[in-house]
């Protein structure tokens, strides 16, 4: 089946020249939040750092806005405190300081010597500042005085060469902040650069050090791997580093494990290849890496060797509800993902009876459930074999959605009420006679009749 391509800055991204990244930075610091910042701060030393610097070789504007400056905290405040410009002090042990402009956030850090994530020692010049940067690509910096770009070391030629390189030595480099080693993966394999050799040996000799990181950390650089344009090298390269343990346990059972004759895949590669084609949807990407994670602990094989993983959804829910709560993931965003994992063995060919179900049971996360279909169809089902069967579904979704709009859709004709009426007591088996009688319309809605149901009612005995 075709992929369609993943949107998103990446290595195949055409790479703008120095003069067009240079040009669009002009640009960019003329915005009224950067003017007025501009007017607070200057002629201190002012540069904008990081991604902001690095995406405009792709023609991308950040909207996270870095700035480093030889100003220290307390003049950063008091020259902003003048022109009557928001401080935050979120990061003040870090020398970083939060301006709120307009609503826009601008972080702004007193140029720091190479050290730890916990220290921060005052440097003099933005060389030193850049020299502790985590990768190359990262070190580029533009002076809002001359409008010039800063590269001392060599971060434009790493871009062009789609190379990913630690800032001088990949050991200090990494194990000042081991979340680093993700970012790796994120900068590297999830957006189709190579990683230098170097600096992967240090980030796979030091992957344990990963244990220290907070879950919050851990998670959210997860999250922006699942959001790049190649999450699927993002996860392999996960794997290859050894970091599976400390991220995502769960998938280890599944590397290499053989599926059936549905499948050319083991069961990681079927991840991966699920990823891969889905959209860019943090909740139906880690519904991608979750949804089969229960394959390896339900397998059973018949007689003449087929091999089945009955219930798998079920023990995927559990599994990815526990890793969820472990990484610390909101209620919602637990439920939805829950909720697409148990139900994605739902079949597309349901007829009208299904299709109704469906939307009984996914409510609003049935537009996901139907874009994660398409990512999930097997690669063994030739296009011309899955394309009419998604196609006739969508047909029927579209005239149930159609009928949805009627007044008496989704009620029942009959109640408790009138069950009482005809001498049923309150109880649970009055809910259970309900929910058979729910089942019947939903097979067919024309049933939906009180004289109808009422029949069905006494034909069911229940106690009446």
């Amino acid at each position: 089946m075709e992929r369609s391509p993943q949107p998103g800055i990446s290595s195949s991204t055409p790479l703008r020249s120095q003069v067009e990244a240079t040009a669009a930075l002009c640009a960019l610091i003329e915005l009224p939040a950067l003017r007025a910042l501009r007017t607070a701060l200057l002629p201190a030393e002012l540069y904008l750092v990081g991604g902001t610097v690095r995406d405009a070789f792709y023609g991308e504007s950040g909207t996270d806005l870095d700035l480093a400056t030889n100003l220290t905290t307390t003049e950063i405040k008091a020259r902003c405190v003048k022109h009557n410009i928001r401080t935050v002090d979120t990061g003040i042990q870090h020398g970083t300081i939060l301006l709120v402009i307009d609503q826009v956030h601008i972080e702004v850090t007193t140029f720091r010597v190479p050290s730890g994530r916990a220290g921060h020692t005052t440097a003099h010049d933005i060389a030193t500042d850049l020299s502790g940067r985590d990768f190359t690509i990262n070190a580029i910096a533009f002076d809002l005085s001359t409008k010039t770009l800063v590269d001392p070391i060599n971060g434009v030629a790493d871009l062009a060469s789609n190379t990913l390189r630690t800032v001088g030595a990949a050991t200090e480099r990494l194990t000042e902040d081991p979340l680093r080693i993700l970012r790796m993966v994120r900068f590297g394999s999830a957006q189709g650069r190579e990683i230098e050799a170097a600096t992967l040996r240090a980030a796979s000799a030091h992957v344990q050090l990963l244990g220290q990181v907070s879950v919050e950390r851990i998670k959210s650089e997860l999250e922006q791997i699942l959001l790049s344009p190649f999450p699927q090298a993002g996860i392999a390269c996960i794997k290859e580093l050894g970091a599976l343990p400390l991220t995502i346990p769960e998938l280890i059972p599944a590397i290499g494990f053989e599926q059936n004759r549905f499948h050319i895949h083991d069961v990681f590669d079927h991840t991966l290849w699920v990823l891969e084609r889905t959209p860019v949807d943090l909740i139906l990407r880690w519904a991608a890496v979750f949804h089969d994670i229960g394959k390896p602990h339900t397998l059973s094989v018949d007689e003449d060797g087929s091999r089945h993983f009955y219930q798998h959804e079920i023990v995927s829910e559990r599994l990815a509800r526990e890793r969820m709560q472990q990484l610390r993931f909101s209620r919602d965003d637990t439920e939805t993902i829950a909720l697409l994992v148990r139900h994605h063995m739902r079949p597309l060919d349901c007829g009208a009876p299904g299709v109704r179900r469906l939307i009984r049971d996914l409510g609003e996360s049935l537009v996901r459930w139907r874009s994660f279909k398409e990512a999930d169809a097997s690669p063994a089902i030739p296009e011309a074999e899955f394309r009419p069967t998604a196609n006739a579904f969508d047909a029927l979704l579209q005239s149930e959605q159609t009928r949805m709009r009627g007044p008496s859709y989704g009620k029942l004709a009959i109640s408790g009420t009138d069950l009482i009426a005809l001498g049923m007591q309150p109880g649970p088996a009055m809910g259970v006679l309900l929910k058979e009688l729910e089942e019947l319309v939903l097979d067919d809605p024309a049933r939906n009749d009180l004289g109808i149901l009422l029949v069905e009612a006494k034909k069911r005995g229940w106690a009446l």
